[in-house]
């Protein structure tokens, strides 16, 4: 599930889910908004009874929409999702707070991992970057509640990352990088992880920014100069004009996925 689709006969809308094979496991990284990804599933020929394990990147209503679709289908995929994952989410937008948020009043909570700092599943790995801040400015309309039921700025606590090792490379899968992904191959340098693929959502342009964002990108994208990174598969969030901007000054090669989409890394 994507933003777009190369194919009339599946399903779009503003959302992610990728299906992912690595080392013998099929692994579902977010649900997207509805359960049109499902459908696609369906159309694709993908049986979402036999995933492995559901990842869940963070507490939005785009990435998340669609667990109740999933849990239905799927009885025996381990769910892994931060521990601040089903916190209150919100979206200000002309002065109201628009909750973006997982409802999961309705759901089966007990299947659920939650994770609190970082977790190595077979050839994946599974982390946050806590105490970090991300300079996009697309993240300024974005909040949380705090304990006294206040409205607060987003700082991402919520979101989870992967990180798959195969063939001495590694691939980084992110939802919609929030926190900036300067800040997550930062945390990946630290651990001496080294990146060479990234896929996912990179929060470049949003449907109200009206590109605002730009200094930023242009920032983000010199210091992805400065890595060893070959290939960036952007989507969803990244937008026409992130992707645009990437292509143009990338050192990198750049390869945009849509509904549809199938690579192998």
């Amino acid at each position: 599930m994507e933003n777009k689709s190369l194919n009339k006969e599946l399903a779009k809308e503003h959302g992610l889910s990728l299906y992912i094979k690595t080392n013998g496991k099929k692994i579902l990284f977010d649900v997207g908004e509805s359960k049109k990804f499902w459908k696609n599933a369906e159309k694709m020929g993908i049986d979402l009874e036999d995933i492995d394990y559901l990842i869940l990147s963070h507490g939005h209503r785009d990435h998340g929409g669609g667990l109740p679709y999933f849990l239905k289908k799927n009885k025996r995929a381990k769910i892994y999702c931060s521990e601040y994952y089903f916190d209150r989410h919100y979206k200000k937008i002309l002065g109201a707070y628009i909750e973006i948020g997982i409802p999961y009043e309705y759901l089966d909570v007990e299947r659920f991992n939650f994770i609190q700092d970082t977790l190595n599943l077979e050839n994946f790995y599974l982390f946050h970057c806590f105490n970090q801040k991300s300079e996009n400015p697309l993240n300024e309309t974005l909040y949380t509640k705090n304990e006294s039921g206040e409205y607060e700025k987003d700082c991402f606590k919520h979101e989870l990352h992967m990180l798959i090792k195969e063939d001495n490379r590694n691939t980084l899968i992110v939802g919609c990088a929030h926190i900036g992904v300067e800040n997550i191959l930062q945390y990946c340098l630290k651990e001496s992880l080294e990146i060479h693929n990234i896929v996912g959502g990179l929060h470049l342009s949003s449907r109200t920014s009206l590109n605002k964002n730009e200094k930023y990108i242009e920032e983000l994208i010199g210091h992805l100069n400065e890595t060893n990174i070959d290939n960036i598969f952007p989507c969803h969030c990244t937008g026409e004009f992130g992707i645009k901007k990437l292509e143009e000054s990338g050192q990198f090669k750049i390869l945009e996925i849509q509904t549809g989409s199938s690579i192998e890394i």
